[in-house]
């Protein structure tokens, strides 16, 4: 009797020991496809992000600087051509929460953000004064290029342009009526012509203000 209770306590110690090695491979395996899959998903997330904001990016001004036209056109085809690492997987971009793109159901995966400025342009501004020698106007900080627009008067040829000091356009001949020229967006710009004391006419400056909003970028990749 001893002998078969031994024999059923060594089976019953037998079947839960193979019960338990069964479940200790079966989590083993769990985690390690698990540990796989996260640095896949971490690799992409953050290869997104870097991309979204990187300085020659198609969607920045600058680097972490937004376009929020770019932005607008963002979508999951395009998104897969900047970051091929997220291609087929799903993802959801966010600012401050808002999508932007959203593909399939990234209820988990890996998130990854970086703080960021949108950058918009508002309509067309302009600003004339009279042509004359000393006259200026003013481009407010942020913007990087204007069209400059000259209609001088009888007997009066303007040569030179001047952005703070600097000559951006010059032609001995007389300048043409109009020419964009490129500005420092990180300081005001005052434009001014070289003029004689006599000269008449205008000039008109036409730009498009810029604003910058701080905002929280959000990438999310569930592969």
């Amino acid at each position: 009797m001893r002998g078969q209770t031994n024999l059923l306590a060594l089976a019953v110690a037998l079947v839960l020991l193979t019960g338990a090695t069964v479940l200790g491979v079966a989590f083993a395996d769990a985690a390690l496809a698990e540990a796989d899959r996260d640095p896949v998903e971490r690799h992409a997330a953050r290869a997104t992000a870097d991309r979204l904001v990187a300085a020659a990016a198609p969607t920045t001004v600058r680097a972490n600087a937004l376009d929020a036209a770019a932005v607008d056109d963002l979508n999951a085809t395009r998104l897969d051509g900047l970051s091929p690492p997220a291609a087929g997987a799903d993802v959801r971009v966010a600012l401050d929460g808002d999508p932007v793109v959203v593909r399939g159901a990234p209820g988990g995966g890996t998130t990854v953000r970086r703080s960021v400025v949108v950058v918009s342009r508002a309509g067309e501004t302009r600003r004339a004064d009279d042509v004359e020698n000393g006259s200026a106007i003013r481009v407010p900080r942020g913007v990087d290029r204007a069209t400059v627009d000259l209609d001088p008067g009888p007997n009066t040829t303007v040569r030179t342009v001047r952005a703070n000091g600097r000559v951006v356009l010059h032609d001995e001949n007389g300048l043409t009526p109009a020419a964009t020229v490129r500005l420092s967006r990180y300081e005001r710009t005052v434009l001014r012509v070289d003029a004689g004391a006599n000269a008449t006419g205008r000039i008109t400056v036409t730009y498009r203000p810029v604003t910058a909003e701080p905002r929280t970028l959000t990438v999310t990749v569930d592969a």
